[in-house]
C-alpha cells in the first residue's frame, strides 16, 4: 500500500490535538463547599487539582478515530494488487478436423488442468483470443472465470475450404506472430505438421514454443497432372504419398467422350472432365483445382564445361529418375556443345561460368526456363538445408554471393538464405542455385529427394510450390527444435499490477464512526438533563 499525498494526511493527522486538548480540559463544575475556617481552603484547593481525572474515554477515542481515518482518506490510500500470473497458451490450428482434435483430447485436458489457455491459429487472423475450451469439448477449468471468454461455446468448426490446405510458409509465420504478441509465454503448438504448412523462410523462434503433430492420415492420393498421348487415351499422373516419402503412378483411361467424372481411379481420388472447355478439374479435401494437360513430352538440355562437368553427370541422373515417373518421358540432351538456336526447348541448364547467350536469354519471356548454378571458386561455408521429407539434412560445403535483384527464394537454407532464387521473366523463370550438384561443394548428389525437388519444377503448368499438395509427408521434430532460435526476450522490468483506491472505505469508516460518536453523545446529555 502507498499513499499518493502523504504530506496532505501528516499534516491533517494535527487534527487530533483539537479532540485531546477537549478531553483533557474536561471537568466537572466546581461545588460550594461550607468550611468553618479558611485555612484548610488551600489544601483543598490543591487536593482537587491533582483528582483531576479524564473521563468519557470511549468519545474521545471514537473522535480521534474519525478525524484518523478523514487524515488517511486525504492521504489517498491505494493498495497495489498482485500481477496475474502468465498463464501458458494451447495454439489450436484452424484446419484441424473434430477427429485430429478428439485423438488429442487427453493431452488437452491435461494442458487445460495446467491453466493453459486455448487460442486458435488462422490465416486470416493469426492469433485470437482465449476461447473456451468448451469448443474442443473440455470443461473451464477451476478459477478461469476471470478469462476472456467467446460469447458462446460453439463447437470445433470443420476446416473452410481456403484452409484445407495451408498456404505457404503458414505456420511460420502464425507461430511467429504468435511469439511475438504473447512473449515470455510457453507456447503449445497444435497443427498437422505437413510439409506444406512449412514452406517459406524459417524464422527464428523462441525456445518456449513446442510442436506438437496431430495425427495426419496414413496415405494420401491426389492427382498431380494428365497426358493425352493419342487422341482416344487419357494418363494421368497420381501422387501417393505417406510420412515415409511420395510414390507416382500411372492410371491410363479412355479419353472421355462427355462431361462427368473420371471413373476407376481409386478411392478419394476424383477428377471430373469438362467437355465443352475440354479441361480436368481435381478435387482434393473439398477444394477443387484445374488439373493441367500436358500434350507432348518436356525437352530438356543441359550444357556443361569441363569445370562443372561433376555437376552434369549429378544433375542428369536426377532428371532422368524424375522423369521416368511421367506418362511421356522428357527429351533430355546432354554434352558439352552449346545448345542451337533452333532447338525447341523447355528448360536449359546453363551450367558454364560463360554468360547464357543473348538468343537463348531473349527467350525466356516466351516461355523458357533457364537453370544455372554457382560461378568460379565460391565462398567456404557451413550451412545445411533442409531438404522436405528428409531427416538428413543436405550439407552445403561453398555458396557463392550473386544476389538477383528481384529473385526470391525457392529453396531456403537453414539460416534463411537462399540455395535456390528463382527470378520470373515474362512467360519464363530463371533458377540460379548458389552451390553446385558437385559434391566437392555439397552433399545434393547423395540427397533422395533431389529427384522430387526437380519434379517439382519440370511442370511448369502445376501451381506454385509446393506443387504436391497436399502433403502428408510429417516434418520430423528434430528439424523443428533444431533450427534458429530467437533471442530470448530481456525480462521487462516488473510492471506493477493493478491498484485500488483505498480512500472512500477510509471516509465510510470515518462516517460509521462519526454516527456511532453522535448516539453516544446524545445519550450523555439525556443522562446529564436527567
Amino acid at each position: 500500500m502507498f499513499f499518493s499525498h502523504a504530506a496532505a494526511g501528516w499534516l491533517a493527522l494535527l487534527g487530533l490535538a483539537v479532540p485531546l486538548a477537549i478531553y483533557l480540559w474536561n471537568r466537572r463544575p466546581g461545588r460550594v463547599v461550607q468550611v468553618g475556617s479558611l485555612r484548610w481552603l488551600d489544601a483543598a484547593a490543591n487536593r482537587r487539582l491533582r483528582s483531576i481525572k479524564p473521563e468519557q474515554l470511549l468519545l474521545f477515542l471514537l473522535r480521534a478515530a474519525v478525524l484518523s481515518l478523514l487524515a488517511l482518506a486525504l492521504a489517498e490510500p491505494t493498495q497495489r494488487l498482485p500481477q496475474p500470473p502468465v498463464r501458458g497458451q494451447v495454439l489450436l490450428s484452424s484446419w484441424a478436423t473434430p477427429a485430429q482434435v478428439a485423438a488429442v483430447r487427453p493431452l488437452l485436458d491435461s494442458l487445460r488442468g495446467r491453466g493453459y489457455q486455448l487460442r486458435r491459429l488462422s490465416i486470416q487472423k493469426p492469433i485470437g483470443p482465449p476461447q473456451p475450451w468448451t469448443t474442443v469439448g473440455l470443461a473451464e477449468p477451476e478459477g478461469a472465470a476471470d478469462a476472456p471468454v467467446a460469447a458462446a461455446a460453439t463447437p470445433l468448426p470443420l476446416p473452410e475450404a481456403s484452409d484445407s490446405v495451408a498456404p505457404a510458409s503458414s505456420l511460420w509465420s502464425m507461430v511467429r506472430q504468435a511469439a511475438d504478441s504473447l512473449p515470455n509465454r510457453p507456447l503449445v503448438v497444435l497443427a498437422p505438421l505437413t510439409l506444406d504448412a512449412f514452406a517459406g523462410t524459417r524464422p527464428a523462434l523462441p525456445a518456449a514454443v513446442r510442436w506438437l503433430p496431430l495425427p495426419s492420415p496414413d496415405s494420401v492420393a491426389w492427382p498431380v497432372a494428365a497426358w493425352r498421348p493419342r487422341p482416344d487415351s487419357l494418363v494421368l499422373l497420381l501422387a501417393y504419398g505417406s510420412e515415409n516419402g511420395i510414390s507416382f503412378r500411372r492410371a491410363r483411361r479412355p479419353w472421355p467422350v462427355a462431361s462427368g467424372p473420371v471413373v476407376g481411379l481409386g478411392p478419394g481420388i476424383e477428377v471430373a472432365f469438362d467437355a465443352p472447355r475440354r479441361q480436368f478439374t481435381a478435387v482434393t479435401d473439398s477444394v477443387r483445382r484445374p488439373l493441367p494437360l500436358l500434350t507432348r513430352p518436356l525437352r530438356l538440355a543441359v550444357s556443361y564445361d569441363a569445370a562443372h562437368a561433376p555437376s552434369a553427370r549429378v544433375l542428369a541422373a536426377a532428371l532422368r529418375a524424375a522423369g521416368s515417373v511421367l506418362p511421356l518421358s522428357p527429351r533430355l540432351t546432354v554434352g558439352g556443345a552449346l545448345p542451337l538456336p533452333t532447338d525447341s526447348l523447355d528448360w536449359l541448364f546453363w551450367l558454364r561460368d560463360a554468360p547464357v547467350p543473348a538468343p537463348w536469354a531473349g527467350r525466356v519471356a516466351q516461355g523458357l526456363h533457364i537453370w544455372q548454378e554457382a560461378a568460379g571458386t565460391g565462398q567456404v561455408r557451413a550451412v545445411s538445408f533442409a531438404a522436405p521429407g528428409s531427416a538428413v539434412p543436405v550439407r552445403l560445403h561453398r555458396l557463392d554471393s550473386a544476389v538477383a535483384v528481384g529473385a526470391s527464394t525457392a529453396w531456403p537454407l537453414a539460416t534463411g538464405g537462399p540455395l535456390l532464387s528463382t527470378r520470373p521473366n515474362g512467360a519464363g523463370t530463371w533458377y540460379r542455385l548458389h552451390t553446385r550438384l558437385d559434391p566437392a561443394w555439397s552433399s545434393l548428389s547423395e540427397s533422395p529427394e533431389l529427384p522430387a525437388l526437380l519434379l517439382s519444377l519440370l511442370l511448369p503448368e502445376l501451381p506454385a510450390a509446393p506443387t504436391l499438395r497436399p502433403d502428408p509427408r510429417v516434418m520430423p521434430l528434430r528439424q523443428l527444435t533444431a533450427g534458429p532460435v530467437a533471442a530470448p526476450t530481456t525480462a521487462p522490468r516488473a510492471t506493477p499490477g493493478p491498484v485500488r483506491a483505498l480512500a472512500p472505505w477510509a471516509v465510510a469508516a470515518a462516517g460509521l464512526l462519526f454516527g456511532l460518536e453522535r448516539l453516544l453523545a446524545a445519550r450523555r446529555f439525556r443522562q446529564q438533563a436527567a
